[in-house]
Protein backbone atom coordinates (compact mmCIF):
# COMPACT_ATOMS: atom_id res chain seq x y z
CA UNK A 1 0.00 0.00 0.00
CA UNK A 2 1.59 2.95 -1.06
CA UNK A 3 1.30 6.46 0.61
CA UNK A 4 1.72 7.50 4.27
CA UNK A 5 -1.42 8.33 5.65
CA UNK A 6 -2.54 5.95 8.61
CA UNK A 7 -5.72 4.46 8.38
CA UNK A 8 -8.03 1.64 9.94
CA UNK A 9 -7.87 -1.37 8.38
CA UNK A 10 -10.77 -2.96 7.76
CA UNK A 11 -11.58 -6.92 6.99
CA UNK A 12 -10.08 -7.70 3.56
CA UNK A 13 -13.77 -9.00 2.45
CA UNK A 14 -16.66 -7.06 3.58
CA UNK A 15 -19.39 -8.20 1.64
CA UNK A 16 -21.51 -5.72 -0.47
CA UNK A 17 -24.78 -5.90 0.30
CA UNK A 18 -27.17 -8.10 -1.57
CA UNK A 19 -30.30 -5.62 -1.22
CA UNK A 20 -33.35 -7.71 -2.50
CA UNK A 21 -34.24 -4.34 -4.49
CA UNK A 22 -30.74 -4.46 -6.48
CA UNK A 23 -29.37 -1.62 -5.12
CA UNK A 24 -25.61 -0.87 -3.40
CA UNK A 25 -24.01 2.09 -1.73
CA UNK A 26 -22.40 4.60 -3.99
CA UNK A 27 -20.28 7.96 -3.39
CA UNK A 28 -21.14 11.04 -5.77
CA UNK A 29 -18.47 13.49 -5.93
CA UNK A 30 -16.41 15.55 -8.53
CA UNK A 31 -13.35 13.28 -8.61
CA UNK A 32 -15.68 10.13 -9.15
CA UNK A 33 -17.69 12.20 -12.06
CA UNK A 34 -14.76 13.01 -13.60
CA UNK A 35 -13.04 9.49 -12.85
CA UNK A 36 -16.47 7.96 -15.03
CA UNK A 37 -15.75 10.66 -18.01
CA UNK A 38 -12.26 9.90 -18.17
CA UNK A 39 -12.43 5.83 -18.45
CA UNK A 40 -15.54 6.33 -20.79
CA UNK A 41 -13.46 8.45 -23.23
CA UNK A 42 -10.74 5.80 -23.47
CA UNK A 43 -10.90 2.70 -25.53
CA UNK A 44 -10.08 2.22 -29.11
CA UNK A 45 -11.70 5.66 -30.17
CA UNK A 46 -10.14 7.40 -27.15
CA UNK A 47 -10.87 10.88 -27.04
CA UNK A 48 -8.24 11.74 -24.14
CA UNK A 49 -5.87 14.60 -25.06
CA UNK A 50 -2.04 14.78 -24.79
CA UNK A 51 0.43 16.96 -22.82
CA UNK A 52 3.66 18.79 -24.07
CA UNK A 53 5.42 15.41 -24.55
CA UNK A 54 2.70 13.56 -25.98
CA UNK A 55 1.61 11.66 -23.03
CA UNK A 56 -2.01 10.52 -23.08
CA UNK A 57 -3.97 13.17 -20.63
CA UNK A 58 -7.80 14.08 -19.90
CA UNK A 59 -9.10 17.10 -18.18
CA UNK A 60 -12.60 17.82 -16.63
CA UNK A 61 -13.34 21.56 -16.22
CA UNK A 62 -16.22 23.30 -14.75
CA UNK A 63 -16.82 26.57 -12.74
CA UNK A 64 -15.93 24.76 -9.50
CA UNK A 65 -12.05 23.81 -10.87
CA UNK A 66 -10.19 21.12 -12.98
CA UNK A 67 -9.27 17.20 -12.48
CA UNK A 68 -6.73 16.12 -14.63
CA UNK A 69 -6.12 12.43 -15.13
CA UNK A 70 -3.31 10.51 -16.58
CA UNK A 71 -2.24 6.94 -16.66
CA UNK A 72 1.57 5.45 -15.19
CA UNK A 73 2.10 2.17 -17.18
CA UNK A 74 2.48 -0.56 -15.53
CA UNK A 75 5.80 -2.12 -14.74
CA UNK A 76 6.51 -4.15 -17.95
CA UNK A 77 9.76 -2.14 -19.52
CA UNK A 78 9.14 -4.09 -22.60
CA UNK A 79 6.59 -1.87 -23.31
CA UNK A 80 8.43 1.41 -22.94
CA UNK A 81 10.01 2.95 -25.84
CA UNK A 82 12.13 6.11 -25.94
CA UNK A 83 10.56 9.16 -27.67
CA UNK A 84 12.92 9.81 -29.65
CA UNK A 85 12.34 6.09 -31.68
CA UNK A 86 8.85 5.63 -31.09
CA UNK A 87 7.44 9.19 -31.90
CA UNK A 88 4.24 9.23 -34.36
CA UNK A 89 1.90 11.80 -35.91
CA UNK A 90 -1.97 12.00 -35.25
CA UNK A 91 -4.12 14.52 -36.72
CA UNK A 92 -6.05 15.06 -33.67
CA UNK A 93 -3.24 14.39 -31.03
CA UNK A 94 0.04 15.72 -32.97
CA UNK A 95 2.97 14.10 -32.12
CA UNK A 96 2.88 11.62 -29.36
CA UNK A 97 5.02 7.94 -28.45
CA UNK A 98 3.98 4.65 -28.24
CA UNK A 99 4.27 2.37 -25.18
CA UNK A 100 2.50 1.69 -21.58
CA UNK A 101 0.27 4.61 -21.07
CA UNK A 102 -1.19 4.93 -24.66
CA UNK A 103 -1.89 1.47 -24.08
CA UNK A 104 -3.40 1.92 -21.18
CA UNK A 105 -5.66 4.27 -22.25
CA UNK A 106 -6.57 2.34 -24.93
CA UNK A 107 -7.51 -0.58 -22.70
CA UNK A 108 -10.06 1.55 -20.53
CA UNK A 109 -13.43 0.24 -21.27
CA UNK A 110 -17.22 0.32 -19.87
CA UNK A 111 -16.01 -2.92 -17.69
CA UNK A 112 -13.28 -1.00 -16.19
CA UNK A 113 -15.78 1.79 -14.97
CA UNK A 114 -17.79 -0.81 -13.43
CA UNK A 115 -15.15 -2.29 -11.45
CA UNK A 116 -14.46 1.43 -10.78
CA UNK A 117 -18.26 2.02 -9.35
CA UNK A 118 -17.71 -1.72 -7.33
CA UNK A 119 -14.74 -0.91 -5.43
CA UNK A 120 -16.50 2.38 -4.99
CA UNK A 121 -19.53 0.67 -3.46
CA UNK A 122 -17.02 -1.00 -0.82
CA UNK A 123 -15.52 2.51 0.09
CA UNK A 124 -19.09 3.72 0.73
CA UNK A 125 -19.50 1.16 3.72
CA UNK A 126 -16.42 2.10 5.46
CA UNK A 127 -16.75 3.88 8.54
CA UNK A 128 -14.22 6.75 7.51
CA UNK A 129 -14.50 6.12 3.26
CA UNK A 130 -11.20 8.94 3.59
CA UNK A 131 -8.95 7.18 5.85
CA UNK A 132 -9.87 3.25 6.12
CA UNK A 133 -8.64 0.49 3.94
CA UNK A 134 -11.75 -1.69 2.01
CA UNK A 135 -10.93 -5.19 0.46
CA UNK A 136 -12.39 -6.92 -2.41
CA UNK A 137 -11.48 -10.68 -3.92
CA UNK A 138 -11.80 -11.05 -8.16
CA UNK A 139 -14.52 -13.42 -7.12
CA UNK A 140 -16.98 -10.81 -5.42
CA UNK A 141 -16.29 -8.79 -8.84
CA UNK A 142 -17.60 -11.43 -10.86
CA UNK A 143 -20.73 -12.20 -8.55
CA UNK A 144 -21.52 -7.79 -8.49
CA UNK A 145 -21.17 -8.13 -12.52
CA UNK A 146 -23.29 -11.19 -12.67
CA UNK A 147 -20.85 -13.21 -14.77
CA UNK A 148 -19.32 -16.75 -14.44
CA UNK A 149 -17.48 -17.32 -17.53
CA UNK A 150 -16.11 -16.12 -20.02
CA UNK A 151 -14.21 -17.36 -23.22
CA UNK A 152 -15.69 -20.76 -21.69
CA UNK A 153 -13.43 -20.29 -18.65
CA UNK A 154 -13.67 -18.36 -15.06
CA UNK A 155 -9.77 -18.03 -15.00
CA UNK A 156 -10.20 -16.19 -17.83
CA UNK A 157 -12.72 -13.71 -16.53
CA UNK A 158 -10.65 -13.61 -13.18
CA UNK A 159 -8.21 -12.15 -15.57
CA UNK A 160 -10.28 -9.23 -17.43
CA UNK A 161 -10.99 -8.44 -13.86
CA UNK A 162 -7.43 -8.31 -12.58
CA UNK A 163 -6.49 -5.86 -15.15
CA UNK A 164 -9.15 -3.70 -14.85
CA UNK A 165 -8.42 -3.21 -11.38
CA UNK A 166 -4.62 -2.52 -12.41
CA UNK A 167 -6.05 -0.02 -14.61
CA UNK A 168 -7.43 1.83 -12.04
CA UNK A 169 -4.24 1.47 -9.57
CA UNK A 170 -2.59 3.10 -12.94
CA UNK A 171 -4.48 6.41 -12.86
CA UNK A 172 -3.20 9.25 -11.55
CA UNK A 173 -5.04 12.55 -10.84
CA UNK A 174 -3.90 16.61 -10.69
CA UNK A 175 -6.96 19.07 -9.03
CA UNK A 176 -7.02 22.33 -8.58
CA UNK A 177 -11.00 22.68 -6.53
CA UNK A 178 -12.50 25.04 -4.89
CA UNK A 179 -11.97 24.60 -0.98
CA UNK A 180 -15.75 24.70 -0.06
CA UNK A 181 -15.28 23.87 3.92
CA UNK A 182 -12.42 26.32 4.46
CA UNK A 183 -12.57 28.66 1.20
CA UNK A 184 -10.12 29.20 -1.12
CA UNK A 185 -8.67 26.42 -3.55
CA UNK A 186 -7.11 22.82 -2.83
CA UNK A 187 -4.52 21.91 -4.94
CA UNK A 188 -3.51 17.97 -5.35
CA UNK A 189 -0.76 16.62 -7.31
CA UNK A 190 1.03 19.46 -8.39
CA UNK A 191 4.41 18.13 -7.58
CA UNK A 192 3.49 14.38 -8.09
CA UNK A 193 0.18 13.35 -9.48
CA UNK A 194 -1.96 11.94 -7.27
CA UNK A 195 -2.91 8.40 -7.48
CA UNK A 196 -6.28 7.92 -7.70
CA UNK A 197 -6.89 4.70 -5.17
CA UNK A 198 -4.12 2.99 -3.46
CA UNK A 199 -4.39 -0.59 -4.32
CA UNK A 200 -2.55 -3.73 -3.17
CA UNK A 201 -2.81 -7.11 -4.80
CA UNK A 202 -2.92 -10.49 -2.63
CA UNK A 203 -2.04 -13.70 -4.00
CA UNK A 204 -3.41 -16.60 -1.61
CA UNK A 205 -2.37 -20.01 -1.70
CA UNK A 206 -3.62 -23.60 -0.35
CA UNK A 207 -2.14 -26.09 -1.73
CA UNK A 208 -2.69 -26.49 -5.72
CA UNK A 209 -5.74 -23.53 -4.80
CA UNK A 210 -4.92 -20.19 -5.77
CA UNK A 211 -6.76 -16.86 -5.15
CA UNK A 212 -6.28 -13.41 -5.45
CA UNK A 213 -7.75 -10.17 -3.60
CA UNK A 214 -7.00 -6.77 -3.46
CA UNK A 215 -7.15 -4.28 -0.16
CA UNK A 216 -7.35 -0.37 -1.50
CA UNK A 217 -8.03 2.92 -0.44
CA UNK A 218 -8.61 6.62 -1.75
CA UNK A 219 -6.02 8.70 -2.72
CA UNK A 220 -6.13 12.37 -1.36
CA UNK A 221 -7.93 13.79 -4.25
CA UNK A 222 -10.88 11.56 -3.83
CA UNK A 223 -10.89 11.16 -0.28
CA UNK A 224 -11.07 14.87 0.17
CA UNK A 225 -14.67 14.25 -0.71
CA UNK A 226 -15.48 11.59 1.59
CA UNK A 227 -14.15 12.16 4.97
CA UNK A 228 -17.04 12.67 7.31
CA UNK A 229 -17.20 16.48 7.20
CA UNK A 230 -16.75 17.22 3.30
CA UNK A 231 -18.97 13.95 2.17
CA UNK A 232 -20.78 15.45 -0.77
CA UNK A 233 -23.44 12.62 -1.24
CA UNK A 234 -24.14 9.01 -1.22
CA UNK A 235 -26.70 7.59 -3.30
CA UNK A 236 -27.88 4.26 -4.51
CA UNK A 237 -27.03 1.94 -8.09
CA UNK A 238 -28.72 -0.40 -9.55
CA UNK A 239 -27.47 -3.85 -9.71
CA UNK A 240 -29.36 -4.45 -12.87
CA UNK A 241 -26.92 -1.40 -14.75
CA UNK A 242 -23.85 -3.56 -13.60
CA UNK A 243 -25.61 -6.77 -15.00
CA UNK A 244 -26.28 -4.97 -18.93
CA UNK A 245 -24.18 -6.53 -21.62
CA UNK A 246 -21.18 -4.11 -21.79
CA UNK A 247 -20.70 -4.21 -25.42
CA UNK A 248 -24.72 -4.62 -26.53
CA UNK A 249 -26.38 -2.26 -24.18
CA UNK A 250 -23.11 0.11 -23.26
CA UNK A 251 -25.01 3.26 -24.19
CA UNK A 252 -27.52 2.61 -21.71
CA UNK A 253 -24.98 1.63 -18.61
CA UNK A 254 -23.35 4.80 -19.55
CA UNK A 255 -26.69 6.92 -19.98
CA UNK A 256 -27.70 5.25 -16.40
CA UNK A 257 -24.55 5.97 -14.87
CA UNK A 258 -24.57 9.38 -15.90
CA UNK A 259 -28.25 10.32 -14.04
CA UNK A 260 -27.47 8.11 -10.97
CA UNK A 261 -24.54 10.60 -10.66
CA UNK A 262 -26.76 13.87 -10.97
CA UNK A 263 -29.42 12.98 -10.17
CA UNK A 264 -28.82 11.94 -6.28
CA UNK A 265 -27.34 15.73 -5.89
CA UNK A 266 -30.36 17.08 -7.74
CA UNK A 267 -32.83 15.58 -6.22
CA UNK A 268 -31.48 16.02 -2.77
CA UNK A 269 -31.78 19.48 -3.71
CA UNK A 270 -35.12 19.08 -4.01
CA UNK A 271 -34.72 19.72 -7.86
CA UNK A 272 -35.19 17.62 -11.16
CA UNK A 273 -32.31 16.56 -12.81
CA UNK A 274 -31.52 18.47 -16.15
CA UNK A 275 -29.25 18.11 -19.13
CA UNK A 276 -28.61 18.61 -22.85
CA UNK A 277 -28.29 15.08 -24.93
CA UNK A 278 -25.06 16.65 -26.06
CA UNK A 279 -23.64 17.13 -22.16
CA UNK A 280 -25.52 13.26 -21.80
CA UNK A 281 -23.19 12.39 -25.01
CA UNK A 282 -20.06 14.25 -23.98
CA UNK A 283 -20.53 12.15 -20.54
CA UNK A 284 -20.15 8.87 -22.19
CA UNK A 285 -17.36 9.78 -24.64
CA UNK A 286 -19.70 9.39 -27.44
CA UNK A 287 -19.36 11.47 -30.83
CA UNK A 288 -22.47 13.32 -32.39
CA UNK A 289 -23.37 11.78 -35.21
CA UNK A 290 -24.16 14.32 -37.85
CA UNK A 291 -24.56 12.01 -40.51
CA UNK A 292 -27.43 9.78 -39.08
CA UNK A 293 -28.97 11.67 -36.30
CA UNK A 294 -32.13 10.02 -36.30
CA UNK A 295 -30.12 6.68 -35.28
CA UNK A 296 -28.83 9.45 -32.13
CA UNK A 297 -32.13 10.10 -31.21
CA UNK A 298 -33.42 6.58 -31.30
CA UNK A 299 -31.09 5.14 -29.35
CA UNK A 300 -31.49 8.21 -26.87
CA UNK A 301 -35.19 7.28 -26.76
CA UNK A 302 -33.99 3.10 -26.47
CA UNK A 303 -31.68 3.53 -23.75
CA UNK A 304 -34.08 5.79 -21.73
CA UNK A 305 -37.32 3.36 -21.97
CA UNK A 306 -34.28 0.72 -20.62
CA UNK A 307 -33.95 2.83 -18.03
CA UNK A 308 -37.30 3.07 -16.73
CA UNK A 309 -38.14 -0.70 -17.04
CA UNK A 310 -34.99 -0.98 -14.58
CA UNK A 311 -36.32 1.30 -12.59
CA UNK A 312 -33.39 3.73 -12.68
CA UNK A 313 -35.82 6.40 -13.75
CA UNK A 314 -39.46 7.13 -12.71
CA UNK A 315 -40.83 8.18 -15.60
CA UNK A 316 -40.09 8.28 -19.54
CA UNK A 317 -38.72 12.11 -20.46
CA UNK A 318 -40.05 13.93 -23.54
CA UNK A 319 -37.52 13.05 -25.85
CA UNK A 320 -38.99 12.78 -29.02
CA UNK A 321 -38.22 15.86 -31.22
CA UNK A 322 -41.66 17.26 -32.50
CA UNK A 323 -40.46 17.37 -35.97
CA UNK A 324 -37.40 15.41 -38.03
CA UNK A 325 -36.80 18.52 -40.54
CA UNK A 326 -34.18 19.75 -41.59
CA UNK A 327 -32.12 21.38 -38.72
CA UNK A 328 -33.82 19.51 -35.69
CA UNK A 329 -31.35 17.68 -34.78
CA UNK A 330 -28.41 20.57 -33.64
CA UNK A 331 -31.84 22.05 -31.50
CA UNK A 332 -32.47 18.34 -29.97
CA UNK A 333 -28.89 18.35 -28.57
CA UNK A 334 -29.06 21.92 -27.04
CA UNK A 335 -32.46 21.52 -25.89
CA UNK A 336 -32.08 20.09 -21.80
CA UNK A 337 -34.53 17.34 -20.53
CA UNK A 338 -35.71 16.77 -17.14
CA UNK A 339 -36.30 13.50 -15.79
CA UNK A 340 -37.06 11.76 -12.24
CA UNK A 341 -34.84 9.85 -10.73
CA UNK A 342 -36.71 6.40 -9.27
CA UNK A 343 -36.72 8.06 -5.35
CA UNK A 344 -35.20 4.82 -3.77
CA UNK A 345 -31.59 5.38 -5.51
CA UNK A 346 -31.33 8.07 -3.99
CA UNK A 347 -33.87 9.09 -0.71
CA UNK A 348 -31.51 6.72 2.06
CA UNK A 349 -33.47 8.21 5.17
CA UNK A 350 -36.53 9.69 5.79
CA UNK A 351 -36.98 13.05 8.26
CA UNK A 352 -37.09 10.19 11.23
CA UNK A 353 -33.06 8.63 10.36
CA UNK A 354 -35.12 5.95 9.26
CA UNK A 355 -35.26 3.85 6.09
CA UNK A 356 -37.17 5.71 3.40
CA UNK A 357 -37.19 2.86 1.56
CA UNK A 358 -38.43 -0.86 3.16
CA UNK A 359 -36.03 -3.72 2.05
CA UNK A 360 -38.72 -6.74 0.85
CA UNK A 361 -37.95 -10.24 1.39
CA UNK A 362 -36.35 -12.74 -1.57
CA UNK A 363 -38.90 -12.76 -4.46
CA UNK A 364 -40.87 -9.60 -3.73
CA UNK A 365 -40.90 -6.68 -5.79
CA UNK A 366 -39.71 -3.34 -4.56
CA UNK A 367 -42.16 -1.36 -6.58
CA UNK A 368 -45.12 -3.34 -7.02
CA UNK A 369 -46.57 -2.24 -10.51
CA UNK A 370 -49.60 -0.39 -10.02
CA UNK A 371 -53.35 -1.56 -10.45
CA UNK A 372 -55.72 -0.23 -12.78
CA UNK A 373 -58.83 0.91 -11.98
CA UNK A 374 -60.48 -2.34 -11.85
CA UNK A 375 -57.82 -3.82 -9.93
CA UNK A 376 -56.14 -5.92 -12.11
CA UNK A 377 -53.21 -5.62 -14.12
CA UNK A 378 -54.75 -5.73 -17.73
CA UNK A 379 -57.17 -2.94 -18.88
CA UNK A 380 -60.99 -3.55 -19.01
CA UNK A 381 -61.03 -3.47 -22.68
CA UNK A 382 -59.77 -1.61 -25.65
CA UNK A 383 -60.81 2.07 -24.24
CA UNK A 384 -59.47 1.37 -20.86
CA UNK A 385 -56.42 0.32 -22.40
CA UNK A 386 -56.15 3.40 -24.81
CA UNK A 387 -56.98 5.72 -21.43
CA UNK A 388 -54.24 4.03 -19.66
CA UNK A 389 -50.93 3.26 -22.19
CA UNK A 390 -49.02 3.36 -19.60
CA UNK A 391 -49.73 -0.41 -18.80
CA UNK A 392 -48.10 -1.41 -21.78
CA UNK A 393 -44.74 -0.64 -20.18
CA UNK A 394 -45.47 -2.13 -16.79
CA UNK A 395 -46.81 -5.67 -18.67
CA UNK A 396 -43.10 -5.29 -20.30
CA UNK A 397 -41.46 -4.57 -17.15
CA UNK A 398 -43.40 -7.33 -15.47
CA UNK A 399 -42.45 -9.72 -18.41
CA UNK A 400 -38.76 -8.72 -18.60
CA UNK A 401 -39.79 -7.77 -22.01
CA UNK A 402 -37.64 -5.25 -24.23
CA UNK A 403 -39.57 -2.29 -26.60
CA UNK A 404 -38.15 -3.98 -29.37
CA UNK A 405 -39.30 -7.74 -28.37
CA UNK A 406 -43.27 -6.79 -27.96
CA UNK A 407 -42.96 -4.77 -31.23
CA UNK A 408 -41.60 -7.13 -32.96
CA UNK A 409 -44.13 -9.31 -31.94
CA UNK A 410 -47.20 -7.00 -33.06
CA UNK A 411 -45.49 -6.05 -36.38
CA UNK A 412 -44.77 -2.79 -35.42
CA UNK A 413 -41.50 -0.68 -34.78
CA UNK A 414 -39.89 0.23 -31.71
CA UNK A 415 -40.56 4.25 -32.07
CA UNK A 416 -44.12 3.36 -33.16
CA UNK A 417 -44.59 1.40 -29.90
CA UNK A 418 -43.04 3.97 -27.76
CA UNK A 419 -45.56 6.40 -29.12
CA UNK A 420 -48.06 3.86 -27.92
CA UNK A 421 -47.26 3.83 -24.47
CA UNK A 422 -46.61 7.39 -24.02
CA UNK A 423 -50.26 8.06 -25.09
CA UNK A 424 -48.79 10.37 -27.77
CA UNK A 425 -50.45 8.20 -30.55
CA UNK A 426 -53.83 6.74 -30.42
CA UNK A 427 -53.78 2.34 -30.07
CA UNK A 428 -55.53 1.12 -33.64
CA UNK A 429 -57.99 -1.27 -32.73
CA UNK A 430 -56.26 -4.12 -34.16
CA UNK A 431 -53.25 -3.65 -31.96
CA UNK A 432 -55.16 -3.14 -28.99
CA UNK A 433 -57.06 -6.09 -29.18
CA UNK A 434 -53.41 -8.06 -29.68
CA UNK A 435 -51.98 -6.58 -26.88
CA UNK A 436 -55.08 -7.24 -24.89
CA UNK A 437 -55.07 -10.90 -25.75
CA UNK A 438 -51.20 -11.16 -24.62
CA UNK A 439 -51.79 -9.84 -21.52
CA UNK A 440 -54.27 -11.91 -21.09
CA UNK A 441 -52.70 -14.90 -21.74
CA UNK A 442 -49.63 -14.33 -19.50
CA UNK A 443 -51.83 -12.92 -16.64
CA UNK A 444 -53.63 -16.67 -16.74
CA UNK A 445 -49.86 -18.38 -16.75
CA UNK A 446 -48.71 -16.48 -14.11
CA UNK A 447 -52.15 -17.41 -11.91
Amino acid sequence: MTGNRKGRMEPLVTKLPDFPGKKFLIPVSPVVHGTLRAIYAGGQRSRWGADSWGRPVYRYETGSGVISFSSTPPPDFSSRFHPSIAMYYTPRLGFIYSGGQREAVRNLSVETADVFLILMGKIALLKDPGRDIAGITLEEIARMRNVRLRHGSARNLYEDFRKDVLRLADLRVTMTWKNYRKGGTLVTGQERPDRLLDILDVVYRQGSAEWQAFRFRCGQSLSHFLDPEGLRWIGYYRHALLHLNPFREAFTKKMGTYWIMVGTVSEKKGLLPRATPGTILDFCGEDVNWRSPGETVDAFLSSHERLVDLGVLDRMPALEPSLRIKGYFREWLEKPLTVKLSEDLWRLRDSRGTPAIREEGPGKRVRPLPADENGSSVPAGLEALRKNPAAIRRFRARRFMHQGELARALGISRQTLSLFERGLRPIPEEKGIRILEMMSRKRTEED
